[in-house]
């Protein structure tokens, strides 16, 4: 796996992460924010680790190290949510699904570390069998062809 694109992808979640944060505490609604996405940051790099990457080991940790910096912005401003009582995005109704925010907390505390990143390997594997079956159909490419 290319160390230096998984970190310019974990250093942009966490960029992006922290935008959307502080925007939103800046008082910019969700309605705006909500397109400072980390989600979008992490399906561009699991389209690119699927493909980039040579083995099921190195997707699964791919997949890990995408999550890992997710995880660590919801779990640090549903943390602010849950100790100043300040409302952010990141508890908003259409994402926290009627939990509490100690039960957001450390859904997305667990979630993180089980399986969404789970869920993102398994993805990575669909891709990279499409990318491979589509590759194999086009058979063996011949010098000047």
């Amino acid at each position: 796996m290319d160390k230096k694109t998984m970190k310019i992808f974990i250093l942009a979640i966490l960029a992006i992460g922290f935008v959307r944060f502080i925007l939103n505490i800046s008082g910019l609604s969700n309605s705006v924010v909500k397109f400072f996405s980390m989600t979008a940051i992490i399906v561009i790099g699991t389209v690119y680790f699927a493909i980039a990457t040579t083995g099921h080991k190195e997707r699964l940790k791919a997949a890990y190290l995408l999550i890992l910096p997710y995880m660590i912005v919801e779990v640090l401003a549903l943390g602010y949510t849950w100790a100043t009582g300040r409302q952010t995005i990141f508890h908003a109704e259409e994402y926290s699904m009627g939990f509490s925010i100690a039960q957001h907390t450390i859904g997305h505390f667990v979630g993180g570390l089980t399986w969404e990143p789970l869920f993102v390997f398994v993805l990575m594997e669909i891709i990279w069998l499409l990318y491979a079956g589509v590759r194999r159909l086009q058979g063996p490419k011949h010098a000047g062809a």
